[in-house]
C-alpha cells in the first residue's frame, strides 16, 4: 500500500510540478500537493494544512529556495527540505544546506526523487525521536531534581569500578558538613560508629555478591562528633559477567525514632519494675521466726493476686524450709466464692511442699455469707486470729521453736510476741 505523503512545491511550473509528483507516486508514495510561487502563498499554505515535506525549486521570478528556508525558520517548521533545480552550482548547494536543505535533486536526474525522499524523512524521524528522547530525559530529571529537593534523605552513588562516591549536598547537610567537605569512600567509610562498622561491610558483601537487598541500620558521626541513627539503603547493577558496577542509594535519619524507641523502652522497663513492686508489696511474706511465715491479705482476692501471693509463698517457703504457714484474711470484707476457691489453692499447694497452712480472720459477715451460699472450706484449718494461730504453731513444734525449745530463750521471746498481738 503506498504511503500518504503531504507535499508542499515551492515552484512556478506547473510541468515541472506534476512530473514531481509523477516520480513520487512511481517510488511507492501517494502524494497530496500544493504548488505555490510566493513567500506570501507559502505562508498561507503552512497555515491551512499540515505537510510532510517541502519541495523547491532553487530560483524563480518572485521567490527561491533560500527564501522559503527562511520561512521555515521563522515558523520553526523541522521539514524535510529539498530543492529542485535544473542547474545549481556547488556554492549554492552549500550555502542551502547550511541554511537547513536536507538535499538536492537536478532537474534532469529526478531518478534521485525517491532516495532523497527517503533519507529526508528517516533524518526527520530520527530528530523528532531524539527530541522527544531528550524531552522525556529532561522532564526525568526535573522529577528527580524535584524529588531530592523534597526528600529529606541524602542520596550517595559509588561507582564500583572507578571508587568515585558521590553524596549529595543533603546527605552532607545531615552530617554538618559543607558541600566542599566529605569527600571519597574513606571519608564516608570514617564516619562510621565502630560497632556498626562490620555489620554494614556484611550487609554491603551480602548485597553485591549474593544480591541480597542492602537495607542496613547504623550509626554515624557528625562533624562535631555526634553519633546519630542512620538507615542506609542501596542497590547495585551488574554487568553480564556478574560482577558489580555500581550501587546507589539513600540515607535516612533515624535518630529521632531510636531516640523515642529507647525512650519507650526504658518506660517499659520502669513499669515492668513498679509492677513488681506492687506485686511483692501485695503479698507481703513476714518470716514470724524461724520456720514460721505469716502473709496479711487487704482487699480482694482475685485469680491474678493469689497467683502472686502463691508464687511469693512457694518461694519463701523452699528458701526457709518453714513448716508452718499463716494466711490472715482479716483484711478481706467480703469472702466470695472464688476467693475461697483461691485460699483452697493456697493450702494444697503449700501442702505439697509439707507446709501446714491456716487460714486467720475470717470476719463474722464473711463467715455467715459463706454459709449462706454453702462454700466449704472444711479441709483447711481456719482459727480466728493471729494470736492462736502463732500459739498452734508453737505447740506443733514450728521451725525452730519446738516443743523442747518452747520454755528456752527463743521460745520465751515467741511467748512474748504472741502476748503483744491484738
Amino acid at each position: 500500500m503506498d504511503a500518504p505523503l503531504r507535499v508542499l512545491l515551492v515552484e512556478d511550473s506547473a510541468e515541472d510540478a506534476a512530473l514531481l509528483v509523477r516520480c513520487l507516486k512511481r517510488s511507492g508514495y501517494a502524494p497530496t500537493s500544493e504548488r505555490v510561487e510566493t513567500a506570501e502563498g507559502m505562508q498561507a499554505a503552512l497555515d491551512r494544512a499540515r505537510w510532510d515535506i517541502v519541495f523547491s525549486d532553487h530560483r524563480m521570478p518572485l521567490f527561491s529556495a533560500l527564501g522559503a528556508l527562511r520561512v521555515l525558520r521563522e515558523r520553526d517548521l523541522d521539514l524535510p527540505f529539498i530543492i529542485v533545480s535544473g542547474n545549481i552550482g556547488p556554492e549554492l548547494v552549500a550555502s542551502a544546506m547550511q541554511a537547513g536543505a536536507s538535499d538536492y535533486v537536478l532537474k534532469d536526474d529526478m531518478s534521485r526523487v525517491a532516495p532523497a525522499v527517503d533519507r529526508a524523512l528517516r533524518d526527520v524521524e530520527e530528530r523528532r525521536r531524539r527530541r522527544e528522547a531528550e524531552r522525556a530525559l529532561k522532564e526525568s530529571e526535573e522529577r528527580f531534581a524535584l524529588a531530592v529537593r523534597g526528600s529529606r534523605d541524602g542520596l550517595w552513588d559509588w561507582n564500583l569500578a572507578t571508587g568515585e562516591l558521590y553524596t549529595s549536598g543533603r546527605l552532607k547537610e545531615m552530617l554538618g558538613f559543607e558541600e566542599h567537605e566529605l569527600r571519597g569512600v574513606e571519608g564516608f567509610a570514617a564516619q562510621i560508629h565502630e560497632g556498626d562498622r562490620e555489620r554494614a561491610r556484611a550487609a554491603l558483601r551480602d548485597h553485591l555478591e549474593r544480591q541480597a537487598p542492602f537495607d542496613v541500620e547504623l550509626r554515624l558521626a557528625t562533624k562535631q562528633g555526634e553519633h546519630r541513627w542512620f538507615c542506609a539503603r542501596g542497590q547495585a547493577l551488574w554487568d553480564a559477567a556478574g560482577r558489580p558496577t555500581r550501587i546507589a542509594g539513600s540515607l535516612s535519619d533515624l535518630t529521632t525514632r531510636k531516640n523515642a524507641e529507647a525512650a519507650l523502652l526504658s518506660q517499659l522497663e520502669l513499669i515492668r519494675r513498679q509492677q513488681e513492686a506492687i506485686r511483692l508489696l501485695s503479698a507481703p511474706v513476714i518470716e514470724v521466726w524461724e520456720g514460721v511465715l505469716t502473709v496479711p491479705v487487704l482487699g480482694a482476692l482475685d485469680g491474678e493476686r493469689a497467683e502472686a501471693i502463691l508464687d511469693a509463698l512457694l518461694a519463701a517457703v523452699t528458701r526457709a524450709q518453714c513448716r508452718h504457714v499463716i494466711v490472715d484474711v482479716t483484711g478481706v470484707a467480703s469472702m466470695e466464692a472464688d476467693t475461697a476457691e483461691q485460699l483452697v489453692r493456697i493450702v494444697r499447694a503449700l501442702r505439697l511442699l509439707g507446709a501446714h497452712c491456716i487460714v486467720v480472720g475470717i470476719q463474722p459477715q464473711a463467715a455467715s455469707a459463706m454459709v449462706a451460699r454453702g462454700i466449704d472450706l472444711s479441709s483447711i484449718t481456719t482459727l480466728g486470729n493471729l494470736r492462736q494461730a502463732l500459739v498452734r504453731c508453737i505447740r506443733a513444734g514450728g521451725g525452730a521453736v519446738g516443743a523442747a525449745d518452747a520454755g528456752g530463750e527463743r521460745g520465751a521471746r515467741a511467748v512474748a510476741a504472741i502476748r503483744r498481738l491484738p
